[in-house]
């Protein structure tokens, strides 16, 4: 259960830039930014917002969020899916629209 509102906002601003820094982030930083994910996953063995938002510390705020809009999903293939398909699938998305498309981003 979550008991900090703070953390929660925050949480959604931080996945919100995540899953939109293709288009206005230089692809370069989005790369750097999956990096750093990466470093917080083994460092911290998870999400820092979620281990700071949650008594349950292998809940991720996507499952709880899920939970809360009614669905019921798979732990593992969830937890899959946000560490190792999202991060390539925005780095991805960074290099076709910037790269291949080549549109200008703001930073």
């Amino acid at each position: 259960m979550s008991k900090r509102p703070l953390v929660i906002i925050v949480h959604i601003l931080v996945i919100l830039l995540a899953y939109s820094a293709p288009f206005w982030l230089d692809w370069r930083l989005v790369a750097v930014g999956v990096v750093l994910n990466y470093v917080q996953i083994i460092i911290f063995k998870g999400c820092v917002l979620s281990r700071a938002q949650f008594e349950d510390k292998k809940q991720t705020f996507h499952e709880w969020y899920l939970r809360k809009i009614g669905f019921k999903p798979n732990r593992t293939i969830l937890n899959f899916t946000l560490q190792y398909v999202i991060p390539f699938v925005v780095l991805g998305l960074a290099l076709i629209y910037q790269v291949i498309l080549g549109a200008k981003v703001f930073i």
